[in-house]
């Protein structure tokens, strides 16, 4: 009888010893998927230099101006009737959730620089959230930042039939994630909520 106990003993320190085995090896759980509406890139490339000028206090926008934080990168323009106010607006509530100390900076960057002069991007930027600064510059100033994040823009004709000299911008409605380092990180493309953008920012950032 007291081999036969000894016996199960051991039986059940081996089969405890290989269950904590057997655990130890299992693969540990996946990695937060991202939505299929991110584009994760992994660019080792450093934004080339640019210069635009901007409603911040140094009045211009460059390199050194996104340099040590993250960012998320928006082109549009203010007479744009519906994507870019929305995305500014789902923007805001990003910044809201992660909180102005934390949130990545925002920067709205036109590309109609014809009618957005820095008097009216201080008027409409600031109105989505007081932190958020708009940039705009000439074709040949955007162009380094538009040819680098694949992004593009085009002006069309005013509507002459209607005599009228307003015009519409096609333009990339993405919004771009910048690293502290400058590196492109991610393309957030539409439609765009500020659930997911929150959700996917934060599996993001953690890949570092």
């Amino acid at each position: 009888m007291r081999s036969l106990i000894i016996a199960i003993t051991v039986l059940s320190a081996l089969l405890v010893l290989a269950a904590v085995f057997f655990i130890s090896q299992a693969p540990s759980p996946a990695s937060p998927q991202l939505s299929p509406l991110v584009v994760a890139v992994d660019n080792s490339r450093t934004l080339p230099e640019f210069h635009l000028n901007a409603t911040s206090r140094s009045g211009e926008l460059n390199r050194d101006s996104l340099q040590g934080h993250w960012t998320y990168l928006v082109f549009g323009y203010t007479h744009c009737p519906d994507v870019c106010p929305a995305t500014l607006a789902m923007l805001a509530a990003v910044t809201k959730q992660w909180g102005d100390a934390r949130a990545p900076l925002v920067v709205f960057v036109s590309v109609d620089a014809p009618r957005d002069s820095m008097e009216v991007l201080k008027r409409y930027v600031p109105a989505f959230n007081p932190t958020f600064i708009g940039a705009t510059g000439t074709d040949e100033a955007l162009a380094p930042l538009i040819k680098e994040l694949g992004a593009y823009y085009v002006r069309n004709a005013p509507d002459t039939k209607n005599k009228s000299k307003d015009y519409t911008v096609d333009h990339t409605s993405s919004v771009f994630l910048i690293t502290p380092e400058m590196h492109l990180r991610a393309a957030f493309t539409m439609p765009l909520d500020a659930a997911t953008v929150m959700r996917d920012s934060n599996v993001l950032m953690s890949r570092r």
